[in-house]
């Protein structure tokens, strides 16, 4: 059975279209949000951010018509992100288009110069995985490769969520839609690390120099320590997996694996699957932002976008939701200056093209960046939706229905 996906195009000819004001809450209430949100329910409105240096992510106030809607509802509003992975720059000393993102304090500091604040949004701003990234719940699931998935731990306090993603490129994922935002978004600094790499965690003691404390030092649950003899130990009841301890270690003392594109998205879908079974299918709504879609996600640096604004799209099913954004952006010309421009083979004046297929992406033998000037196709974008179908995360079965908003001047 096709899923129902609502599409209000980007074009806005009076402040009566305004993508933020109106069509974003409006993408709410054709879900049926007013219908099933009661007086004092806790919503919370999981977004993204953005890192340091990028501009494309979504504008504070997009966020901020869809916190005062909630609240027209009867409901009450935050605003949430994850921990990143990684070290916070306090301990690493070094800055990087992925910094400034590790923990609670550093990660609220780049919101409040984005423009996210408490003030700005009408509503308390935090961590779903808490101020370290350790607060997690664990979800069993029958997955394509977990069986366990880390589900940020402070989506136990809401009674619905509102998964308000930036649709986008991603350089490792292909793409970056609703389901990226749930196994991504909404799982623990670990689960972030678990998506990437792989379960694996392994320590090898012997490689461990007898004066060093790093990891110990590090640790936000003491599950590190040292016996009388120096020698390294580990105590996997108090490990809340952030991984820390393996970003502070410079003697390989721990491996935790590596994982293949391929991989990367099966497990992200996975962790997607984790987090709806955790917090019930019934209680989140999606809505995706196409516009300004990069081919790098909002962790990264900002290009031009390569295709022009589409528009506000939800849905009840992440899947649907997804694999209609995408055929938008296939079905689009491509823009002047971009990335996919520099492909000499491509002409401005051509769509209906894969273009997801052609956008830059991290080589899988190499690890390096490859801007994919001579037009090489890929298609591991389609792993993560075929991943999600399959593992009963959604439908890519879709009913698209464009929603015109009559004003004086169009009606």
């Amino acid at each position: 059975m096709k899923s129902d996906v609502y599409f209000f195009t980007a074009r806005s000819r009076t402040h009566e279209e305004s993508m933020s004001k109106v069509k974003g809450p409006m993408a709410l209430e054709k879900l049926g949000f007013k219908n099933k949100v009661k007086q004092g329910d806790k919503v919370v409105i999981k977004t993204h951010f953005g890192a340091l240096e990028n501009t494309r992510y979504l504008r504070p106030s997009y966020l901020r018509f869809l916190s005062d809607y909630v609240k027209d509802q009867g409901g009450i509003p935050s605003i949430a992100e994850s921990c990143g992975w990684g070290l916070p720059e306090s301990i690493s000393g070094t800055h990087s288009e992925y910094s400034g993102r590790a923990n609670e304090k550093e990660y609220l500091e780049a919101a409040l110069m984005h423009g996210f604040t408490p003030e700005t949004m009408a509503a308390p701003i935090f961590m779903l995985d808490g101020p370290h990234g350790t607060d997690y719940e664990l979800q069993s699931i029958n997955g394509k490769r977990f069986n366990e998935v880390l589900v940020a731990g402070k989506l136990r306090e809401f009674d619905y969520m509102v998964v308000a993603t930036h649709f986008k490129g991603h350089s490792s994922a292909g793409y970056g839609g609703s389901i990226k935002n749930l196994g991504i978004g909404c799982v623990s600094k670990g689960g972030k690390v678990q998506a990437h790499m792989g379960k694996k965690f392994e320590l090898d003691f012997s490689k461990c120099a007898p004066e060093c404390t790093k990891c110990i030092d590090i640790c936000p649950t003491g599950a590190m320590s040292k016996d009388k003899d120096q020698i390294l130990k580990k105590d996997w009841d108090k490990c809340r997996y952030c991984y820390m301890c393996r970003s502070v270690c410079d003697k390989k003392v721990i491996n935790i694996g590596s994982s293949t594109r391929e991989q990367f998205n099966m497990q992200l879908a996975d962790n997607a699957k984790g987090v709806v079974e955790s917090f019930g299918s019934h209680k989140i709504f999606y809505i995706n932002y196409a516009i300004d879609i990069t081919w790098q996600c909002d962790c990264g640096s900002s290009d031009v976008p390569f295709v022009p604004d589409i528009g506000v799209l939800s849905s009840l099913d992440p899947v649907a939701l997804d694999q209609a954004c995408i055929d938008l952006v296939h079905d689009s010309y491509i823009s002047p200056g971009s990335a996919l421009a520099d492909i000499d083979k491509f002409s401005l004046k051509e769509k209906n093209k894969e273009w997801f297929s052609y956008i830059p992406r991290y080589d899988p033998d190499s690890g390096e960046l490859d801007m994919n000037q001579e037009g090489v196709p890929s298609r591991h974008w389609e792993i993560q939706l075929e991943t999600a179908e399959e593992i009963g995360l959604g439908n890519r079965s879709y009913n698209l229905i464009p929603i015109e908003i009559k004003t004086e001047n169009n009606h």
